[in-house]
């Protein structure tokens, strides 16, 4: 908020949103990238955009009542997704481990695709031999799914302009003086201003508040997974996901993990040779 003075301050996702258009930015640009390497740091970067979501909104949630055992309860649907789960041991093998695995294919029309294989966790059945960047946008709309349940149970917490309303001011008990003086009234002008409803005075204070777009929330939101890809007489795709199936089928196996994915990188290069 502009000239918020301490203590007085209104919780707002504005920050949140913001996070999941970030991390909605860099999975975007990881589709059709030829690079193994630059697919690298686009998802290491979706990785930690996507996970400071949530904590971005416990921070700024921290002191509502009631807020911290809702929360609890709620992401337990996450908790409970073996998919987002996948995401943040991603996450934290990416920022503490290394470079996550993925094997890159060519489909016959010439787009690069880019599955999980490989990882110290296994992909879970629900990702295995999807594009990378989809998979990526559809945990990327469970977190938005989340925010939006959030800003269901806590609308006034959720967003300053919704805070700034007759409903608001009486839901979070505001001192609209106290309003004034953070937005950078002066008491000169305070003291000027005719007497105003609580309607006209909080319509006039929105124009200094920056208002969260939950519309962008919802369309991150709302993603539809791409359809499965047809492997077929694809060869690309079907070499692809038997790169994918090799790697992961070694963990099962005596076969040695890093000799399969050894294997998987030079088939992945002879894949290059024949397409250039």
């Amino acid at each position: 908020m502009t000239g918020a003075l301490k203590p007085f301050r209104l919780t707002s996702l504005l920050a949140v949103e913001e996070r999941l258009l970030e991390a909605e930015y860099f999975a975007k640009r990881l589709f059709d990238l030829p690079d193994s390497t630059t697919v690298g740091f686009e998802l290491n970067a979706f990785l930690s955009a996507a996970r400071s979501v949530t904590f971005l909104l416990q921070k700024e949630f921290s002191s509502v009542q009631g807020f911290d055992a809702w929360w609890r309860a709620d992401r337990a649907a996450l908790g409970n997704d073996e998919a987002a789960c996948f995401f943040l041991k991603l996450r934290n093998y990416s920022q503490k481990e290394g470079r996550v695995s993925i094997v890159g294919t060519r489909d016959a029309e010439g787009r690069w695709r880019h599955m999980f294989a490989g990882t110290v966790e296994p992909v879970p059945a629900t990702l295995l031999n999807r594009d990378v960047a989809d998979c990526c946008l559809e945990h990327l709309a469970k977190l938005a799914g989340a925010v939006l349940r959030v800003a269901a149970a806590y609308p006034h917490h959720s967003c300053p302009a919704r805070a700034l309303t007759p409903e608001g001011v009486s839901t979070l008990e505001l001192d609209l003086d106290a309003v004034e003086s953070a937005l950078g009234f002066s008491p000169e002008v305070s003291a000027a201003r005719p007497d105003l409803s609580v309607e006209v005075r909080t319509r006039l204070y929105q124009r200094y508040v920056d208002p969260v777009d939950l519309g962008e929330v919802q369309r991150i939101a709302a993603y539809e997974p791409m359809p499965a890809m047809q492997r077929g007489a694809d060869f690309g795709l079907s070499l692809g996901s038997s790169m994918v199936e090799r790697i992961e089928r070694s963990r099962s196996t005596r076969e040695n993990r890093d000799q399969a994915v050894r294997v998987a990188i030079v088939t992945a290069a002879l894949l290059r040779k024949r397409s250039e």
